[in-house]
């Protein structure tokens, strides 16, 4: 009766939503120009009393072009003393409004960056996961019949010194689905608050393996599922008899465990000893749709996870999303079509091969031409304007009038596994600072992210003579980004490998990058690479001896 009753509660809401948000967003998406433009005078007329607004003249600012002679391109930062010190004084220096909390992600330096949310912010992402939701209705069937599963962080998970709550975006993201779908979910809020990411983990399996009725699971990153996989496939005995007491490991679970049904343990029990052969089909053959990124790096992984998937199950692209901003919507799950997000931010792009120019060229929305990449900057009404998101998307199509894009990849010197967004210059400090504590240095070293192995590498040449070297470089680069020491201590990550280069090795790779193309003039090392993307042999290069 009860899910009778929810399933009602669904198609009500959905009924609700497609005349309430569906229709007035389709139709916005036959006039982007416009849309756009009226969204930019809105923002400038909301914050023009705040400090940012006041010394770049918002009031006096009538067009596109008005904005951009009066503001130039700016990264997080430029930002970071108005944000900073907005919430230090309570001062409007970037917002007209306080901010609710703020979501944390990684930063360009070791400090992680802070994304005020206001309450207008709140509202915009519940719309967005109302209008997602209704294209996931509509374009794949029965994907909200059964239970859902969303693996997200947790909204609060911690306190500036103001008292302001930080958190990920994720878990506002989650909070913010309608009502209906969540009272769907499988898994307790609380078990997003887990510190223990092993803890953590087993918690979100067992959840998920008394559940026979998963209809959904949605979580940003693939390699989130493959682990989620990999978990089950390890101690599935130990996780069956959590169920069968509903306690933990090691005693009392620290969010109580859901009531099996006894059919269910039957049928799990059945499968001890089949660990190996245990895919997202047999534990849950209703599941009608995975929400995930399909894009950049994650698109490596997405034949692995197709492969684990029912017959019929959909892979349903999540969006290019980012804690700055809910960038683009899937408006067609069938065909995965992504529309920019153009009620919400206004975007500017520049041609990706023009992004290193002093003043690169800018374009609006209904300028973008199919076919071209481009890197984006977005205003929003949360205090970014003209902020580089150091992202490149493709233009994919149109829908409508609004061009379609997917996301490609993360601008130079910025590689994403599984969420941690590694900068150049963070390795490039992690490497110098350890080589330092050693009382030694490093001629030439590079970093490649190995999708593949879910791990980094890193080429060394002369080797540093210390048998702890990836522990050490692991634990600073931990130090310098939150989110790469979040993914290690999950197990996301493996540990960083390092590998001992034979003398000359450096120079063997300049030889290499200009019989490529590469002029000697204007010759760039970039040392954090993707391994997929990097064609010169490190190995054959490796010494006998490696770490």
């Amino acid at each position: 009766m009860h899910d009778r009753l929810l399933n009602a509660a669904v198609r009500a809401s959905m009924w609700v939503i497609e005349r309430r948000d569906w229709a007035p967003f389709i139709r916005k998406t036959c006039r982007p120009g416009p849309v756009q433009e009226a969204l930019l005078q809105r923002i400038l007329a909301r914050q023009a009393e705040t400090a940012f607004g006041q010394q770049h003249r918002f009031r006096a600012l009538r067009t596109f072009d008005d904005y951009r002679r009066a503001v130039p391109i700016q990264v997080y930062e430029d930002l970071r003393p108005y944000i900073e010190g907005q919430e230090q004084t309570s001062e409007r220096r970037v917002n007209a409004d306080p901010p609710l909390l703020y979501a944390q992600t990684s930063g360009t330096t070791g400090k992680p960056k802070l994304i005020p949310i206001l309450s207008d912010t709140a509202r915009g992402i519940r719309l967005y996961q109302r209008l997602f939701a209704f294209a996931q209705y509509q374009g794949a069937p029965g994907v909200y019949q059964g239970k859902t599963l969303v693996i997200a962080g947790a909204t609060i998970e911690g306190h500036l010194p103001t008292g302001t709550g930080y958190g990920a975006m994720s878990g506002v993201m989650t909070d913010s689905l309608p009502w209906a779908i969540r009272r769907k979910s499988c898994l307790p809020d609380a078990v997003r608050g887990l510190a223990d990411y092993g803890q953590k983990y087993r918690h979100i399996a067992a959840c998920a393996l008394a559940e026979p009725s998963l209809s959904v699971l949605a979580t940003p990153n693939p390699s989130t599922i493959l682990k989620l996989l990999e978990v089950i496939r390890r101690e599935y005995p130990e996780l069956i008899e959590a169920l069968s007491s509903r306690r933990g490991h090691a005693g009392a679970a620290p969010v109580p465990l859901p009531a099996a049904s006894p059919a269910r343990l039957s049928h799990l029990r059945a499968l001890i000893g089949q660990e190996d052969r245990l895919t997202l089909a047999s534990l849950w053959p209703s599941l009608r749709a995975v929400v995930t990124w399909t894009g950049g790096n994650c698109a490596l992984l997405i034949p692995k996870l197709t492969a684990l998937l029912p017959q019929g199950a959909a892979i349903i692209e999540m969006g290019y999303l980012s804690s700055e901003c809910l960038g683009s919507l899937n408006v067609d799950v069938v065909r995965n079509r992504c529309v920019p997000t153009l009620h919400e931010q206004v975007f500017e792009f520049v041609e990706a091969h023009h992004w290193e120019r002093d003043q690169p060229p800018t374009v609006t929305l209904d300028q973008l031409e199919e076919g071209r990449k481009y890197s984006v900057i977005v205003t929003t009404s949360n205090g970014l304007y003209r902020y580089a998101m150091n992202d490149i998307v493709e233009v994919t199509g149109r829908f409508n009038q609004t061009p379609a894009i997917r996301f490609v990849q993360k601008g130079k010197g910025v590689t994403n596994i599984t969420g941690e967004k590694v900068y150049e210059h963070q390795v490039i400090q992690a490497v110098e600072d350890v080589a330092k504590s050693v009382g030694t240095s490093c001629e030439f070293f590079m970093m490649l992210a190995d999708v593949d192995e879910g791990r980094y590498r890193l080429y060394l040449e002369p080797p540093p003579d210390e048998p702890c070297l990836e522990r050490m470089v692991d634990e600073r680069l931990a130090g310098l980004n939150v989110e790469y020491k979040a993914k290690r201590e999950s197990g996301r990550l493996q540990l960083l490998h390092v590998c001992l280069l034979e003398p000359g090795t450096g120079e063997a790779y300049k030889r290499h990058c200009l019989q490529n193309g590469q002029r000697e003039a204007q010759f760039k090392l970039v040392r954090l690479q993707y391994a997929h993307e990097c064609q010169f042999g490190f190995t054959s290069h490796a010494r006998e001896s490696s770490h």
